[in-house]
This record gives C-alpha cells, structure tokens and sequence, in this order.
C-alpha cells in the first residue's frame, strides 16, 4: 500500500457549531443485546462459576484443593477463549478484514487491545495454571489471577495517561506509526473494540481520530478514564494480593475472585456518569476557546484511508 500522508486536523472539515460526530452508537436493540450477553457470559465464567465451583466441591463434595482447583481450571477461559479467536478471525482472516484492521497497517497488523488482552490474559492463567498444578493446590495462587490479569491491563493505561503522547515506541500501536508519541491507553482501547468487535470498521477509526483531534474535552476524557482504570486498578490489584495471601484459603479465595468484579463494575459506571457528563459539556462549549483545539496524532494513511475520512467528513457536513 502506497502511503499517502500524516493525519492534518486542519485540513478536515467540520461543523464549527459541534464535535465531530462519531457516527456510531450501541443503541440499538443488536449491539445493546450482545454486550449485554458477553459481559453476562465472562462475568459468569471468570466470576460466578470460579466462586460456586470452589466452595461447593470444598464444602459439598469435600475435594481436596488440588483436584477442586483443577475443575476450575478446565473451565474457566472457555467463552473468552472463543471470543478471541472469533476477534482474530474477524482482524486476519475474513473477507472484510481489511475494513477492521488500523489505519496503515498491513494485513496481520495486530491492534493494540489484541496485545494488551493477550499480555492481560497471560497474566491471568499463570498463576491460575500453576496454582492448580502444584500438589497440594495452591489456593492462594490462584486466587491472584484475576489480579494479575488488572495489573497486566492497567499498567499500559497508567504509564500512556501519566506521559500523554511522550512515550515512543519502535513497532506500530495500533494506527499510531512506529515512534509516534503514544495517546493515552483509553484511546487505542475505544478504537480496536469498536471498530473489530463492535463492527464500526475504519470509517470509526477516522471519526474516533478526527473528535479526538479537535476535542480537547475528549482528550481530557481519555486521559482522566486511562489515569483512573490504569491507577486504580494497579493498586487496588496490589491490595487484593496482599489481603489474598495473608488470610485463610475460603477468605483470600472469595476476596481474589470477587473484589475485583466488584471494582470493575464500579469503575464501569462511575466512567459511564462522568464520561456522559463531560460529553455534553463538550456539546455546551464546543464554541467556546479552547475547547475546538486542534492536535495532530501524526497518523500515516494510506490513499483509500484519505478517502474514507475524506468521506466520514462528507457525511459529518451533509448532517449538520
């Protein structure tokens, strides 16, 4: 692919009265229905079924640990093992995968979530896999997986959100070129969920770039949400630890596996509040000084990616 030029906020039109619209939304009965099912489903998976499984072979079947740890383990992974491999079937593979991948890559260009998860989930079944292969099962190492896995996440967002667009890197970011100043975690998070899973495809892509180009509110949210999910969840990750491994089996067990649910859905809808509120902020003063400040994320394209933000910007005309 010929590349054609870096990202030029200036150059792309806009309605002045408002932000770039993203021309995407969950609120439709599909989208609404299959977030509501994966959610249910890896909550039940990684959350429910860890926790009825444990205490019920502990104080039912009266297993010992090291066979009641390794019926957890059999299970646990399996929807979300699907959901991956469904993700890269839909990035490398199908015949529209082109319209998922970043801007500017090439045809097995990983995005940044594929990295992230996959770092993420390795850090998760570590210990859960070592834990239930020692003899005796160690209960406290296992009870350390989901912890992991939020210390695997959330580190990337806290260092990006504390040094926004400092941070350089050799190899590609999703659409960010090789040493180009990383955004904040957040940002390439909405990008490769919503254009891979949510099927918003590159035409999201370049309206999520161009809102954040000219947005200095969504920047502001993007940093606050990678600063707080990033921050939070190391630490709170560090506490869970601790608290695991200096109390009683049943207790750090329970702690391990349900506490970190419990600050995830938490953090879930204290984002969602504050993110809607900041929106419409955005909306109210999107005329007033420094709220419409243009900053460049300097993404390569290529032509036919000119074409399509060329087009989203049409669109974003044609809908004033």
């Amino acid at each position: 692919m010929t590349m054609a030029s870096f990202s030029d906020p200036s150059i792309d039109s806009y309605n002045p009265s408002r932000p770039p619209p993203l021309n995407y939304t969950i609120k439709c009965n599909r989208r609404e229905l299959a977030i509501i099912v994966f959610f249910t489903l890896i909550f039940a998976e990684a959350g429910i079924l860890p926790l009825i499984l444990f205490y019920s072979i502990r104080w039912g079947a009266h297993l010992d640990n090291t066979k009641n740890l390794a019926i957890i383990t059999s299970l646990v992974g399996t929807y979300s093992g699907y959901k991956l491999a469904r993700r890269s079937w839909y990035l490398f593979i199908s015949d529209g995968s082109h319209q998922r991948r970043p801007i500017g890559a090439g045809r097995f260009g990983a995005d940044a979530f594929t990295i992230q998860i996959g770092l993420a989930m390795t850090g998760f079944f570590v210990p859960l896999i070592i834990g239930s292969s020692l003899n005796p099962g160690s209960v406290h190492t296992v009870a350390m997986s989901l912890s992991c896995f939020m210390i695997a996440f959330c580190v990337p967002l806290l260092i990006t959100g504390i040094w926004p667009h400092k941070l350089k890197v050799p190899f590609r970011v999703s659409s960010m070129p090789p040493y180009t100043g990383l955004p904040p975690g957040v940002y390439t998070l909405v990008e490769d969920i919503v254009a891979v899973d949510g099927g918003g495809c590159v035409e999201f892509r370049q309206a999520w770039r161009i809102r954040y180009e000219h947005s200095a509110i969504m920047r502001r949210i993007v940093r606050v949400t990678s600063l707080w999910w990033g921050g939070s969840g190391t630490i709170l990750a560090g506490v869970f630890i601790a608290i695991a491994w200096t109390s009683p089996d049943d207790i750090g067990y329970g702690i391990g596996w349900g506490l970190p649910w419990l600050w995830a859905m938490a953090s879930a809808a204290l984002t969602v509040w504050w993110v809607h509120r900041e929106l419409i902020r955005e909306q109210e003063q999107w005329s007033h000084p420094g709220v419409h400040k243009v900053f460049s994320l300097h993404i390569a394209q290529t032509i036919d990616e000119e074409k399509v933000a060329q087009e989203v910007n049409d669109f974003n005309d044609r809908n004033v």
